[in-house]
């Protein structure tokens, strides 16, 4: 589709826990923008000429190109608006990018099962185990959210795995979600984070199962629920 000047165009999949991370931004932000989801399984050409890797979430903005999710979220939150979701203190912007190299990618783990579904047990177990870096995080900060006493750009790259656990033990009830008697102060954020207005208007946690269910049965169907 012809790009509109001065528009802020993000190329999209409507599933995609990495997109998500900038969808949410641009809804905490409030950003005017477009989107246009992408076929992941058959991009089209005009998008590899975009960007040749392929991957969403990728912004463009006249002859301004971002990719890679948590760049894309970092360059929103510093273009566009007064109020910050990192810290501009930088040593405490400089804490919040150590716990995304950590914490996050702990997160981010579960999505394995998608595309190695026989060994889900193993994967969720060693998931279940890397959230105790999130336990552990929120006990040192001593506060509700990971960026302090609400959201922020921490709780909002991390939050988008787990609404695709939940999908998981949706489908696969051996497969349970942290208890509180676990992680009491991850199962508080994880209550908090998915009433969170910009969570809610960005992940629909009803069709997330739903294209679960089609990825496991080797079905791609990026318009379930539409």
């Amino acid at each position: 589709p012809p790009l509109q000047p001065g528009k802020l165009r993000i190329y999209s999949m409507r599933f995609c826990p990495f997109a998500h991370r900038a969808l949410i931004v641009l809804a905490v932000k409030n950003i005017d923008h477009e989107i246009v989801n992408i076929d992941l399984k058959s991009k089209p050409d005009w998008f590899l000429n975009v960007h040749p890797v392929g991957k969403v979430p990728v912004l463009q903005q006249d002859d301004k190109v971002i990719n890679e999710s948590l760049i894309v979220s970092e360059y929103l939150d510093e273009a566009y608006g007064s109020s910050r979701l990192l810290p501009t203190d930088p040593y405490l912007k400089a804490r919040d990018k150590m716990f995304l190299e950590v914490g996050c990618s702990a997160a981010t783990s579960v999505v394995k099962i998608y595309y190695n579904n026989e060994d889900r047990l193993e994967i969720w177990s060693n998931w279940i185990e890397k959230l105790k870096l999130i336990e552990e995080e929120l006990a040192l900060r001593k506060t509700p959210y990971l960026s302090g006493a609400r959201a922020g750009f921490i709780d909002y790259m991390t939050w988008p795995f787990f609404p695709r656990a939940a999908a998981f033990s949706a489908v696969f009830p051996e497969l349970k979600m942290p208890s509180p008697s676990q992680y009491p102060l991850l199962v508080s954020w994880m209550n908090l984070m998915k009433k969170d207005p910009a969570v809610v208007a960005v992940i629909n946690e009803a069709h997330l199962v739903e294209y679960t269910k089609c990825v496991l049965n080797g079905i791609f169907d990026y318009d379930v629920g539409l």
